[in-house]
């Protein structure tokens, strides 16, 4: 929301910035014929060794180079030829040779061409051919890529000695490798990565925001969270999001110096109050941490040492040191927890935003990305988004428009791997469109799938009023059916910061959030 405190409302039309978004794939490795058995995961299994079982005596067998059959067997003294074994890095023959009886095996038979893992960030690292070929069988186990999903498994000459084991582990949302078949046995699966919540199908809920702006901790109001998690709950709702720091003034708190102190043990008390009462009335929290009001004149002097958070990276380690990692630490798996949000609207508060003070785009992504990092460390299972205001800067692919949260944009501003988000998150007011625009930017106009992301999609504020020809009682109801995974009007507590002066609040949405739930009763249900 941008304007529901302290500013004109009409200073949201500004919004604009750039970004990316990516995807990957799997690729597949093919080894020699000679006998079956199929490589692991994301790397093809030895190739078939040259020279028979229990030749005649005969010349030396050649084999192929490069991968393919075993090196120059040396003929025994009689016997009659075994078949011929045909490997090679493209799964082309060596040369015929001719053994000698009980001939002993060509030497250093490598396995197959080395197997093509799956895209980076997605596939195993580039699986290594399997070890030297004995007695002319295929290579023994290869060993298929170190991480992420495997490629599509490749074929291994026949009769390989075993299958390839697959990846030492897979990625954090990769698969484990394939495990190889034929030969003596499968490779064995890559140990899976590290477990993440599930982003829900439809995450149907709305805004508290607040019940005391940006002073809910340490000491909330637990009889009205309480009031409005059973409202949401019974309307059938299951996600409620909430501010926590917002402009900075109660929480974190910082030093003489500017840096944020270490977390008391009273605001872990508090926040566990709030998501403990969420739980009981069968509802999680989107905790967001930070708002554009950070700089905003209504934080006072506290703007500095926010603006030293943003833009300053001892200041902002300290912020990830002292509280946000020892906050983590100390919420993780508590029930009543959805996931973390890092900024409502950050672009506010950005070069083309309406925010009091400015700081940089590149300032806002990279605290994104060390902020999202030290989460995803501090609770491998953690979700996390961030409230864009616009699709502006969360879309893909149409024009004028872009992604600061993708994770190469993100990567590329801050340098954390880890620093990323598993869900997207974006606002929607009709009146942050001009009216030559009409709907470019609405939800309720386009499928969710228009703009171009390569992430679940949560619409996370709206005002719950007839909007773009789609009624009120509407609203959740349209967004399911486009796509959308997840719905959260603006605002239970609204105060009447509203184009028209009259507050929208509950039960404003209280028939719509009833209605996509008798509709979808199941995947709403299942959010919790």
């Amino acid at each position: 929301m941008t304007s529901r405190l302290s500013i004109p409302f009409a200073l949201l039309l500004f919004a604009s910035a750039i970004g990316a978004c990516g995807s990957g794939e799997e690729g597949t490795g093919t080894g020699g014929d000679g006998g079956p058995g199929a490589a692991g995961a994301s790397g093809t299994a030895g190739t078939t060794g040259a020279a028979g079982d229990s030749g005649s005596a005969g010349s030396t067998g050649a084999a192929g180079n490069n991968g393919t059959a075993g090196a120059s067997g040396t003929a025994g003294a009689s016997g009659t030829a075994g078949a011929t074994g045909t490997a090679g890095a493209t799964g082309s023959a060596g040369a015929t040779g001719s053994a000698g009886s009980v001939g002993s095996a060509g030497s250093g038979g490598r396995g197959g061409a080395t197997g093509a893992a799956g895209a980076a960030g997605t596939a195993g690292a580039t699986g290594t051919a399997g070890a030297t070929g004995t007695a002319g069988r295929g290579g023994a186990s290869g060993t298929a890529g170190s991480s992420g999903s495997a490629g599509s498994s490749g074929t291994t000459g026949r009769g390989g000695a075993s299958g390839g084991t697959a990846g030492s582990a897979a990625g954090t949302t990769g698969t484990a490798g394939r495990g190889g078949t034929g030969g003596s046995a499968g490779g064995t699966g890559g140990s899976a990565g590290a477990t993440t919540a599930t982003v829900c199908n439809f995450a149907s809920g709305l805004n508290i925001a607040w019940v005391s702006f940006a002073n809910d901790v340490p000491n909330p109001n637990i009889a009205t969270f309480q009031t409005i998690f059973k409202n949401t709950h019974d309307a059938g709702g299951r996600v409620i999001r909430w501010w926590f720091h917002t402009n900075g003034t109660k929480t974190p708190g910082y030093d003489s110096s500017g840096m944020a102190v270490k977390l008391p043990q009273s605001h872990v008390d508090g926040l566990k109050s709030i998501l403990s009462a969420a739980n009981t009335a069968g509802v999680r929290v989107n905790i967001s941490l930070w708002s554009f009001d950070m700089l905003q004149s209504n934080a006072g002097n506290t703007y500095m040492q926010n603006q030293l958070l943003l833009e300053n990276d001892t200041n902002r380690q300290a912020y990830i040191d002292n509280y946000l990692t020892p906050l983590v630490n100390a919420i993780k798996g508590t029930p009543g927890l959805y996931s973390w949000e890092i900024f409502n609207e950050p672009e506010g508060m950005g070069p083309k935003g309406w925010a009091t003070h400015r700081t940089t785009q590149a300032a806002i992504q990279k605290t994104v990305n060390w902020l999202a990092a030290a989460i995803h460390s501090a609770d491998p299972a953690a979700l996390v988004t961030v409230g864009s205001q616009t699709f502006d800067y969360c879309s893909n692919g149409i024009s004028g428009k872009s992604n600061w949260y993708s994770d190469s944009a993100l990567r590329a501003a801050g340098g954390k791997q880890n620093g990323t988000l598993d869900y997207y998150e974006v606002h929607y007011y009709d009146a942050n469109e001009s009216s030559a625009a009409g709907t470019a930017l609405s939800p309720f106009g386009h499928p969710s799938t228009y703009w171009g992301l390569d992430k679940k999609l949560v619409i996370g504020e709206f005002y719950a009023v007839t909007t773009d020809g789609v009624q009120t009682n509407d609203l959740y109801t349209n967004l399911y059916s486009s796509g959308y995974n997840g719905a959260w009007a603006w605002q239970y507590n609204d105060s009447g910061n509203t184009p028209t002066g009259t507050p929208i609040k509950w039960p404003s949405m209280q028939t719509a959030i009833q209605n996509v739930y008798t509709a979808h009763m199941a995947e709403v249900s299942a959010c919790h």
